[in-house]
């Protein structure tokens, strides 16, 4: 008990010590302004530096990712059907001993073979086509022999024969004449019937009849075929020949030949396989001359590119780059991926690269204009989410958004937002704020001093 009352008066006597004291500081008098200057903070200038916005020509890289495409690639499919007769044995040879048996073999056409334009990789059966062609052919002989006949037609052995059946048809109209007239000398006689004399009668013009179609047989055959008759053999002709043209042409598409100098990157067929008009591939053929990287270059970039621009093309797998051009360009921006097409081409002639190979493409960019307003990337400042940089305007910080263009890896293109003769801060903009009190020294490259307003 005697400890805890000690422990209460302590502690009561400080709280009166220490109220004594607030009430003393109350009880004094308010400080002079000259006592208020001493105790003011005192600000310490921030000291910055400045660069004019250049007007010269950037140039950037940007690097984009792409697979190796080949030049050219063909699917090649049967165009009539038939079996497959033949596949050239140009493979590689090989001669091997297995448990002391010997084994030999030539091998096909296969993936990886390269082939010249002209050169066969598949032959089908030709017995059928050749036969339709025999055929086409002996039509084609007699339109065109009956065709000659018509259009000569000097004929004269056959005037005279239809002009003998002529005089012969006159012969047989006289006797039937001769005949009539009798029968009717004796008909008041009653000596032949009424039916006898009527059937010759009938005789007579019969005859007369014959006698007007020898006569026109003669003509016609003096005269020649008419102009529509030669026409319609002439049409005949024609078809005929379109017919073995035809034949000609089915017949040659039984041969599969490459159409470019290229490689074999796939045979689907063997021998004695049939095959379908336009069926599945029977061989793919690349032309790897020249690999094309395809690339998506964002629309910012468009009209910074151009077909004949050089690039840098790192293959998956290479050590070092190689050249490339750019060959074509895309006038279509995706809707999807913000980006345009592009393609850059490589020299293969040596098969240093294969087709689908990754591949890494470092494009050099210029502006669309020759010169550009460039700030150093260091003067960028993002305010609320949008570029701008502080340019020193009579004494103060006067913050301005731009529109950033190209870039490099020290300096950036303004495409918009600044006139060009302005003075930017560097010297991390981010410690001013706008309007800003600011004192530039001469030149602008040295210290620029400024106040806090």
């Amino acid at each position: 008990m005697k400890s805890q009352r000690l422990d209460m008066q302590t502690a009561l006597t400080g709280f009166l010590a220490t109220l004594l004291l607030v009430t003393a500081g109350c009880n004094q008098p308010a400080p002079t302004e000259q006592e208020a200057a001493a105790y003011q903070i005192q600000t310490t200038s921030i000291s910055v530096r400045v660069a004019p916005v250049m007007h010269q020509s950037l140039v950037t890289e940007k690097e984009f990712t792409g697979n190796l495409l080949p030049r050219r690639v063909t699917r090649i499919m049967a165009e009539v059907p038939g079996v497959v007769a033949e596949i050239p044995q140009v493979g590689a040879k090989f001669d091997i001993v297995v448990e002391g048996k010997h084994y030999s073999e030539q091998l096909g056409l296969t993936y990886g073979q390269p082939v010249t334009k002209g050169d066969l990789l598949l032959q089908l059966d030709t017995r059928d086509y050749e036969v339709d062609l025999q055929m086409a052919q002996a039509k084609l002989a007699k339109a065109s022999a009956d065709l000659a006949k018509l259009e000569s037609w000097e004929r004269a052995e056959e005037v005279t024969r239809l002009s003998a059946l002529q005089a012969e048809a006159a012969a047989r109209l006289e006797q039937a004449k001769r005949d009539r007239d009798r029968m009717q000398q004796l008909l008041p006689t009653h000596a032949i019937s009424q039916a006898e004399f009527e059937e010759s009668e009938l005789a007579v013009a019969t005859a007369s009849a014959a006698v007007d179609s020898a006569a026109a047989l003669v003509k016609r055959a003096q005269a020649g075929p008419t102009e529509e008759e030669i026409a319609v053999q002439r049409a005949l002709v024609s078809q005929a020949e379109a017919e073995v043209e035809q034949s000609k042409i089915e017949l040659s598409k039984t041969t599969l030949l490459a159409p470019y100098d290229g490689v074999i990157t796939a045979i689907n067929v063997e021998v004695g396989e049939r095959v379908a008009a336009s069926g599945d591939v029977l061989v793919e053929l690349m032309d790897l001359s020249y690999l094309v990287a395809e690339i998506g270059i964002p629309e910012s970039f468009v009209g910074a590119v151009k077909v004949g621009d050089q690039a840098s093309v790192l293959a998956s797998g290479s050590v070092e780059p190689v050249t490339g051009l750019v060959v074509a360009i895309n006038e279509r921006v995706d809707l999807e991926t913000r980006t345009f097409r592009a393609r850059v081409a490589i020299d293969n002639a040596n098969a240093r690269f294969k087709a689908g190979q990754f591949a890494r493409v470092r494009i050099p960019f210029r502006p669309t204009t020759e010169e550009t307003l460039v700030v150093p990337s260091e003067a960028i400042v993002f305010i609320e989410g949008q570029p701008h940089v502080y340019a020193v305007e009579n004494g103060r910080a006067i913050a301005k958004q731009i529109e950033l263009g190209l870039a490099t890896d020290t300096s950036t293109q303004v495409v918009a937002g600044l006139a060009g003769d302005e003075l930017v801060i560097t010297d991390d903009p981010t410690l001013v704020t706008d309007q800003s009190e600011v004192v530039v020294e001469s030149p602008p490259s040295t210290v620029v001093v400024y106040k806090q307003p």
